[in-house]
């Protein structure tokens, strides 16, 4: 068993296509073709059903597959320990929410370039389970998510907090009228495996209140911009409303302590070491953070 058979036998499982793959690792597909063929005779299993559409993995695959990347993941962390000299370098591939990636980040990214610009950063954009799935199949070296997980595959780091504030336009004043019309109101949410949308969820079933429909957007801008026009209602981080709403009429409606204060935590693999690029960007974001006003981080302290 060769590792350019495994790795191209991930890219095939990747692309659910012979052709794509092969574009993906720079061959032909007569060579992935047989490269597939080669590893299914070794191992002795199919490892892919062949359609017209492309493949798919059968059973023996899915198996295969995790075993496979991991032997390419190890094989990757080695080269890079070897070759690690404590000064940060290569490719950094990080991950948030979109709404840290809107408030939070853009200061940290922009100092950690001018301490370390030897590094190629990489931000990706998703839900918080989007993200521990990426850290989870090793696409992600760390990602910024909400609230801590019970998940022996990630090591954690609580690095700030954020106050969640229910937001209407301006024609709802208040949270009582808001809560009054909640049966008329449309929540705008980001799609399922968003941490502030079922912390928003869980807090409308607890008080058993059932809005009139769930209406799921892509971007930030999107829901900001509808809430703003009174099309419906969303939660989201106060930082991320107190910066918009001096361009939209946006109400910002405070929550109970134990609804509105959410922690973020930096999360990658558990078995994973750190390399010198890693370690010295949560060095700098925990120094970051914790610049923080310091209201936020005294109401923190009282919560704790």
């Amino acid at each position: 068993m060769e590792m350019r058979q495994l790795q191209i036998f991930c890219a095939v499982a990747e692309q659910g296509s012979f052709t794509a793959a092969a574009q993906k690792v720079h061959t032909v597909q007569s060579n992935v073709t047989m490269r597939v063929k080669e590893l299914e005779a070794e191992l002795g299993q199919q490892l892919f059903i062949r359609q017209k559409s492309g493949v798919v993995l059968t059973a023996a695959g899915r198996t295969f597959l995790t075993y496979a990347q991991r032997i390419l993941q190890l094989t990757n962390e080695s080269r890079a320990a070897l070759q690690d000299t404590g000064t940060p370098r290569g490719l950094l591939r990080l991950g948030s929410m979109e709404t840290t990636a809107a408030i939070r980040l853009p200061p940290l990214l922009i100092q950690y370039r001018e301490h370390y610009p030897q590094v190629q950063l990489s931000l990706q954009t998703g839900t918080t389970a989007e993200l521990i799935k990426a850290i989870e199949s090793h696409q992600l070296d760390g990602a910024f998510v909400g609230g801590l997980h019970h998940n022996p595959a990630l090591s954690q780091e609580e690095v700030f907090e954020e106050e969640l504030v229910l937001l209407s336009s301006k024609a709802i004043p208040s949270l009582s009228e808001l809560i009054e019309q909640i049966t008329q109101q449309t929540v705008l949410v980001f799609r399922t495996g968003c941490f502030y949308r079922s912390t928003l969820e869980h807090w409308l079933h607890q008080a058993g209140l059932v809005p009139d429909q769930i209406m799921e957007m892509g971007t930030l801008d999107g829901i900001l911009s509808c809430v703003a026009s009174g099309m419906g209602i969303s939660l989201l981080p106060k930082a991320i409303a107190q910066t918009r709403s001096m361009h939209l009429p946006i109400q910002c409606h405070e929550l109970p302590p134990q609804v509105a204060r959410v922690k973020t935590v930096f999360i990658r693999r558990s078995d994973t070491l750190p390399s010198s690029a890693l370690r010295s960007f949560l060095a700098l974001a925990h120094t970051q953070f914790a610049q923080l006003p310091k209201s936020m981080q005294n109401q923190a302290e009282r919560l704790d």
